[in-house]
């Protein structure tokens, strides 16, 4: 009888011990439930905050202190001419093509290398009107360096200052380019890379004023209002049309511009008629 009496006495402890377990499990889980929702409405009040400091902080193109280098357009562009001259225009009676890239954007870095001696033939022959639109939207990649934005501003300031060795910049810079979730090329590295094209040591060493920094954080939110998705797009009009005739190309309906050649015989269609950028 005292047996039955310990035995019963035993399980009963063994119960209370198991439900005061998972009575702590419970407190845990609701625990870290609680602390999840608190960090999500942490992140979420401070992805607000910072959406609404950093849409106060963006200027748009025509602002006194977006400084645009010269000959940039009001759509963020610069006007390549045909002897390769950053700031002057091309020929009015081509196909106007527009190329927004970001300097850490990999797939600009396979845009480059699939046409970038296409487009350099085509814009010394007239057959296109390139307008060039380097835009900061991969920061985020850069470790905190906001390289995107530094190699924009860069780029801005050869336009502006070193004009005849802006595409060979924007070439040596694919050469170049970084890896996405690395620190980005330093400002010496870029300097470098610019002087190594013949662009002055007294324009390199100005790139850390970020002159042109309001401007590209202004142009790459004009690219936004514009229709552009994400780096790089290519924007189009019909030869003698303005760049608000044209249009987003399109690699699934438009032109597969990823295949060598496709992009060139696309703007000879164009030129020659057989193809309308827009009805």
């Amino acid at each position: 009888m005292a047996s039955n009496k310990s035995n019963k006495n035993e399980r009963a402890a063994q119960a209370r011990k198991a439900a005061q377990a998972q009575v702590k499990a419970q407190e845990r889980r609701t625990a870290a439930i609680i602390g999840i929702s608190v960090i999500a409405v942490i992140l979420l009040f401070a992805g607000v905050v910072y959406f609404i400091v950093r849409s106060g902080d963006v200027p748009d193109l025509e602002s006194a202190d977006a400084v645009a280098p010269t000959g940039a357009d009001s759509s963020g562009g610069i006007p390549i001419s045909s002897d390769a001259i950053a700031g002057v225009a091309g020929p009015e009676d081509a196909a106007r093509l527009d190329v927004y890239l970001d300097f850490m954007c990999p797939i600009c870095g396979q845009f480059e290398e699939t046409n970038g001696e296409d487009i350099d033939a085509m814009v010394a022959d007239g057959s296109v009107a390139l307008y060039v639109h380097p835009i900061s939207i991969l920061d985020r990649y850069s470790n905190g360096t906001n390289f995107s934005t530094r190699a924009a501003n860069a780029a801005a300031t050869v336009a502006d200052a070193a004009p005849e060795h802006f595409m060979a910049f924007q070439t040596a810079m694919f050469e170049n380019q970084p890896a996405e979730g690395t620190d980005g090329l330093s400002d010496t590295e870029i300097a470098d890379i610019a002087v190594g094209v013949g662009v002055p040591q007294e324009v390199a060493d100005t790139f850390t004023d970020g002159e042109f920094t309001k401007w590209v954080i202004a142009a790459t939110d004009q690219s936004s209002q514009d229709g552009v998705p994400g780096t790089p797009t290519l924007r189009m009009a019909d030869p003698g049309d303005s760049f608000a005739d044209g249009k987003v190309l399109e690699q699934e309906n438009d032109v597969m511009y990823f295949q060598p050649g496709a992009l060139a015989q696309y703007v000879a269609d164009v030129n020659a008629g057989t193809v309308t950028v827009t009805e």
